[in-house]
């Protein structure tokens, strides 16, 4: 199971029941994700993040169909990430497997909205002067993933944190 922490923002967007937080405290961190809607010129753009890795994901230009049908599209682009990364097949498969069935909270980590905004922040540098049609979401989600260092993480970035944690 998924538990996502949806930022007000995606609340409004969702036609899905936010739970209680407190139900799902004993759900493992790495099972745990924010999402947030961030703006990125003029389309609506789904920021989603691991709380116990700070993997991160990026969907950009997401239409009402798609948030109708979020938990798919959500599963779906975390299986391309995962590819982009050249994620151990194993390991995709258990957090693939974990992502079928998923539920939606209000936050719980302020660390993890402070990471959120870092990447908010990057991307919105990174395509600062490029039309909508310009934008390379893989080399950003790539970028966001394996260069950009988030300064709350042990390993520096996102990625090299999430390998760590399935080397234990």
């Amino acid at each position: 199971m998924f538990v996502i922490g949806a930022t007000k923002k995606l609340q409004n967007e969702l036609r899905k029941p936010i739970e209680d937080v407190e139900e799902y405290n004993n759900v493992p961190e790495i099972h745990q994700w924010h999402a947030n809607i961030i703006t990125l010129n003029r389309r609506k753009c789904l920021l989603l993040i691991n709380n116990e890795t700070g993997l991160n994901l990026t969907l950009f230009g997401l239409r009402k169909q798609q948030f109708e049908h979020l938990d798919s599209v959500i599963k779906g682009s975390l299986q391309q990430l995962f590819q982009l990364l050249e994620v151990d097949q194993e390991i995709a498969d258990y957090m693939l497997g974990a992502a079928d069935e998923i539920v939606y909270t209000k936050t719980k980590s302020r660390k993890t909205l402070g990471r959120m905004n870092e990447i908010k922040f990057m991307i919105e540098s990174k395509i600062e002067g490029l039309n909508y049609e310009e934008i390379d979401a893989v080399e950003i989600n790539e970028f966001c993933n394996n260069h950009l260092i988030l300064t709350s993480l042990k390993e520096k970035n996102p990625y090299d944190t999430f390998a760590k944690y399935f080397e234990k």
